[in-house]
């Protein structure tokens, strides 16, 4: 595995002040999930779209290709952000040999249109699968921000009525509290705790649903930190554990050995000063969790378990 220090690296390309200004807030961006910052990647796209100022078709397809490879390499945890964008940049490429400028513009807004539509239809396909599965009475624990568990979550409540969640402060981002709040306001009863309670409050849940990253070739789930001890003591407690996510979120290019954990400030673990100089801080937002410790995937397409991701993701080619 890898650790990028997230240097902005933006400018060694020619985009305009207000898109690199987009590009960098989805790579500082610490409140959203992977396929929410993936749907956003397309509305930069879309809005540098309009807002192109090429004098040709060809202009604006480079223009547009290098947006695309900016947006692609500045959350490299995270699959959907690259696979959307690849889509997207793939479909262009097709239509490359269009002359028209004012043709090739409205082709662009309305595919980046397409494929955002297309992974919001499959985040509702995600909830109305796992709220299925869910049943009435469950006591769920949930672990770093995500909008298709979110969704799911709510979904489920609706259909029961009579569910409960636990969700975890998620690290030192603290992504849980997003959760928490958006889970709280539509009435869910939420207990919110801090990762280090896990292993007490693990005894009173019934499932365990969290979102996903990324899931590499091997299987392997990339999720934010913390999720790999909460799996741990999951299979402990003989604890089903599922993972919510889009085919997006497959990656067929990558190992789980292979993939860059975002390091991010120190300052978010402890207060400066408050170590010693010669103290090493560290802090990445992401952690990677082995297949065999993982009930089942649910996406779009139904349930996958365990033993079936790994020929699941063979048929794949998003991404690639």
């Amino acid at each position: 595995m890898t650790f990028c220090t997230g240097v902005d690296t933006i400018t060694t390309m020619n985009i305009s002040p207000e898109i690199a200004k987009l590009i960098r807030e989805i790579k500082k961006d610490k409140a959203h999930g992977a396929s929410e910052l993936a749907r956003r990647s397309l509305e930069v796209l879309k809005i540098a779209a309009e807002h192109s100022q090429a004098g040709s078709a060809e202009e604006f397809l480079a223009e547009q290709k290098g947006i695309g490879e900016r947006l692609k390499s500045v959350r490299p945890a995270m699959a959907p952000v690259f696979n959307m964008v690849s889509q997207f940049l793939s479909a262009l490429t097709e239509k490359g040999g269009e002359k028209d400028l004012g043709s090739a513009k409205s082709f662009a807004i309305s595919k980046a249109d397409e494929l955002v539509e297309s992974s919001q239809r499959a985040v509702a396909e995600i909830a109305r699968f796992s709220s299925e599965l869910i049943e009435d009475g469950d006591i769920i624990m949930t672990h770093s921000y995500s909008s298709t568990v979110a969704e799911s979550l709510k979904a489920a409540f609706k259909k029961h009525g009579n569910i409960e969640v636990i969700v975890t402060r998620s690290g030192a981002g603290r992504t849980g509290e997003r959760i928490a709040q958006e889970l709280g306001g539509c009435g869910v009863p939420v207990t919110f705790i801090d990762d280090t309670a896990i292993g007490v409050y693990i005894l009173v849940t019934n499932k365990i649903v969290v979102g996903a990253d990324r899931i590499c070739s091997d299987g392997k789930l990339v999720n934010g930190i913390g999720t790999y001890l909460l799996a741990l003591a999951a299979a402990k407690a003989d604890i089903p554990i599922y993972i919510l996510c889009e085919t997006l979120k497959f990656d067929p290019r990558l190992r789980g050995d292979g993939v860059d954990l975002e390091e991010k400030k120190a300052s978010e673990v402890v207060k400066r000063r408050a170590l010693p100089p010669t103290a090493k801080v560290k802090n990445p937002y992401f952690d990677v969790t082995p297949l065999e410790l993982i009930t089942a995937i649910i996406t779009e397409n139904g349930l996958l378990a365990s033993k079936e991701v790994i020929g699941y993701i063979k048929t794949l080619t998003v991404g690639k």
